[in-house]
């Protein structure tokens, strides 16, 4: 008999299936064995009766995450029993035959403790990514990736595979891991910036979706040396509110995506899936100081950044005074920005960039670039850079630039606001950081010492 999905259950309904997964739980009930089966589709209660002694004593020898395979009858679960925490808790199988795939070694802990700390859910990640949450996130994330993919195809825009290893830094200056290439030194990118900008000069609409490596000695609850981001890049704009805009438009569309298909998901967090206003508020950086001042913030006035603790503060401004989680801050100093970002000719010494911040949380940064060729490599210098190690992304300005720019979302953070999550480590499959690459870093020294 053909395997059936614990997803597609409610399709057999009264009929004879086959499941296979491991053994989430198993809870003995006087003569009754019942067996909560998981595989990666869902998860799902099956009960042993006495009426099937042999199966009954099979389903009494199991162990957690052992990996079966069970024969039985789909059933309708009567209506006081129902369970409204998972989609197939209106469905019980009755188990008429189990079959062992693999046995597993007594589980260290409770993979879904609600105490594990976070150490130890990282130093035994192969094991706690099977927990509920871990399994959500990923699920979440998947769906965050997919919708950004398909909206911007439906919109014109081409995906490109931009290199992991280049011979600058995009950035200007950012913390780069250099590794050797061959007899030269070569960088690890910061970013796709310089890559989807020449692009444009090619496809005029393009996104990547890729890793980004930033060396920077950061060991905090927001910050990876290793992240996803979700790169998008365009020409023929008028400013950074066509790329704001279209970000509004992106968040609309997956939030219509998680309602439909990641609900269960936001259920397992205790999570909310925002709503996104028709227009998301916009302060420039000064108006944010000084609304952040008015509220009782420390001073913070004519600083060329806000601190995490002042991005928290106008969040919760917005959310309070003005109904949304989402907030964009614009109009950061040129001093503050890379070479590349686009100086307001209203508003001198102030760029046509922005940040969106989403429950506390920076996620995005973007804004208009530069596209006059005389004016990067006036820039590139300026910035004390030089112009020559530039000369292959210059080419493309070289030649004819329109109006430009774009935007790049971090997945990890995206994720971890939306689920609540306080580290981004919680929705990070495999996080690298300056403490750990899989198990810490010390104790892989130390093994090495031995």
């Amino acid at each position: 008999m053909e395997r059936i999905f614990i997803k597609d259950l409610h399709d057999h309904i009264g009929k004879e299936v086959t499941i296979a997964g491991w053994v989430d739980v198993r809870r003995d009930h006087g003569k009754l064995t019942f067996l909560d089966i998981r595989d990666g589709s869902g998860i799902v209660q099956s009960v042993a009766l006495p009426s099937h002694p042999e199966t009954q004593k099979a389903a009494s020898a199991l162990r957690a995450e052992w990996v079966i395979e069970m024969k039985g009858m789909a059933n309708k679960r009567p209506e006081k029993m129902v369970n409204p925490n998972i989609p197939t808790g209106d469905i019980e199988i009755e188990a008429l035959e189990i079959s062992v795939i693999a046995k597993a070694d007594e589980i260290p802990f409770d993979k879904d403790a609600s105490d594990l700390g976070i150490e130890a859910y990282l130093d035994h990640m192969p094991f706690t990514l099977r927990r509920a949450k871990s399994r959500a996130f990923a699920r979440v994330q998947a769906v965050i990736v997919s919708t950004f993919r398909q909206f911007l195809m439906e919109r014109g825009f081409t995906e490109i595979q931009a290199p992991k290893i280049t011979g600058s830094d995009a950035e200007g200056g950012a913390g780069v891991f250099e590794v050797n290439y061959f007899d030269r030194p070569a960088y690890l990118a910061t970013s796709p910036q310089l890559y989807k900008q020449i692009m444009v000069g090619a496809l005029e609409r393009v996104f990547a979706i890729g890793n980004i490596y930033r060396a920077e000695l950061h060991s905090t609850t927001r910050h990876l040396n290793e992240y996803t981001s979700l790169d998008l890049e365009f020409g023929f704009i008028k400013d950074h509110e066509d790329i704001m805009r279209l970000e509004e438009e992106f968040l609309r569309v997956l939030v219509l995506q998680l309602k439909e298909k990641c609900a269960h998901d936001f259920l397992t967090w205790g999570a909310e899936i925002p709503e996104v206003p028709e227009k998301i508020p916009r302060f420039t950086l000064r108006e944010a100081q000084q609304k952040i001042a008015e509220i009782g913030g420390a001073e913070c006035i004519g600083e060329p950044d806000l601190e995490p603790a002042h991005e928290r503060m106008l969040c919760a401004y917005t959310k309070k005074h003005m109904g949304s989680d989402f907030v964009f801050v614009t109009h950061y100093p040129v001093s503050k920005r890379p070479f590349y970002t686009y100086e307001d000719e209203e508003h001198p010494g102030f760029t046509k960039s922005f940040d969106m911040l989403f429950r506390g949380l920076e996620v995005t940064t973007g804004g208009q670039r530069i596209h006059d060729y005389d004016k990067l490599v006036a820039n590139i210098k300026k910035w004390g850079l030089d112009p020559k190690k530039f000369s292959f992304y210059l080419e493309a300005f070289k030649y004819g630039m329109p109006p430009e720019g774009g935007l790049a979302i971090g997945l990890e953070r995206l994720t971890a606001r939306l689920l609540g999550a306080e580290n981004v480590r919680e929705t990070t499959l495999f996080p690298r950081d300056m403490n750990r690459i899989d198990l810490p870093l010390a104790t892989q020294k130390q093994e090495t010492k031995k």
